[in-house]
């Protein structure tokens, strides 16, 4: 299945906005209640080699990190459990320990949710939180802005491909005050980028992939792989990528590039420096649900390759 074209017909059908935001926000007394759902799979989301405990860890990561690039803190929690017949009780017992030790360190408690069987399991939660006024993928100023990243990326995507188990992502704390758009890394550093270009015309940003990458990548991949190819695929981070206005000092994050805003009719423009090259991103980043896994490789260094080409 093409998710994207998937998501466009929800769209239609049911009216929804769904680029606009990691989060959907509901007025709420006098904040905004932020609302998002996440599902997860063992083989979609490269799980195999985690002990049960750290797939929840994972799960719940992912599913509170939209509230975290919304400028929110999880609150609540509600899950649904589809199980399978083939695992014991005590795997999802660990599994579900992991996902409270998410929401503890977070404050927040589950109040709900369902159990289904199938044949092979999967976990989904919807993830409450409340804000004043939440962060959007959309800017909510058009002004110079500068760009951090809350972790080096590159990691999760290296042990996909190495056949090792995805490193469980940071437990951080909500986007800071007075961001101006954020989204997370869910679906790589290449798929958060493209999140920005839909939804903010005339937008220009100039990355330093460089500065993103983990700086640890290049004494593991082999002779030959170029780091930035790991910020092409589509292994979740969950780190969070947001924009603040320029100069505006920032604790906890990592400085990636700076952008503005040009008049809204002109073209997005997003430039890419790596070791002394200059490329622009020109198309939308791989999926990788659409690509077979033998095929992956091939088809990131396809489109890193095609980033440095005029």
């Amino acid at each position: 299945m093409n998710e994207e074209n998937f998501i466009r017909a929800l769209q239609r059908i049911h009216g929804l906005r769904p680029y606009e935001s990691d989060a959907d926000a509901v007025p709420f007394g006098p904040g905004m209640l932020l609302v998002s759902s996440d599902a997860f799979s063992l083989a979609e989301d490269f799980l195999a080699g985690l002990s049960p405990r750290d797939m929840g860890r994972f799960m719940a990561t992912g599913a509170c990190t939209d509230l975290l690039a919304s400028g929110a803190r999880p609150e609540a929690l509600t899950q649904v459990w589809t199980c399978s017949p083939s695992d014991p009780p005590s795997f999802y017992e660990q599994v579900a320990e992991g996902v409270q030790d998410v929401l503890a360190h977070y404050g927040a408690r589950v109040i709900g949710g369902d159990v289904a069987m199938a044949s092979e399991w999967s976990w989904s939660a919807t993830v409450f939180g409340h804000a004043a006024r939440p962060v959007r993928r959309v800017a909510a100023a058009r002004v110079d802005f500068d760009l951090y990243v809350s972790d080096p990326l590159g990691l999760a995507n290296a042990a996909v491909a190495l056949g090792h188990p995805v490193p469980l992502p940071s437990w951080r704390d909500p986007v800071p005050s007075g961001t101006l758009f954020a989204t997370d890394t869910s679906g790589g550093f290449f798929d958060a980028l493209e999140n920005f270009r839909r939804v903010n015309p005339g937008l220009h940003l100039e990355i330093d992939c460089d500065r993103v990458l983990a700086p640890e990548l290049r004494a593991l991949l082999p002779a030959g792989v170029e780091p930035g190819w790991t910020l092409v695929g589509g292994v979740g981070e969950y780190a969070l990528f947001f924009a603040v206005p320029r100069g505006t000092s920032v604790c906890d994050g990592l400085w990636v590039g700076r952008g503005g805003f040009r008049d809204a009719s002109a073209a997005v423009e997003i430039l890419l420096k790596t070791d002394g090259r200059t490329g622009r991103q020109k198309e939308a980043p791989p999926d990788w649900r659409a690509v077979a896994p033998e095929d992956r490789l091939a088809v990131v260094a396809r489109y890193w390759q095609g980033l440095f080409e005029e």
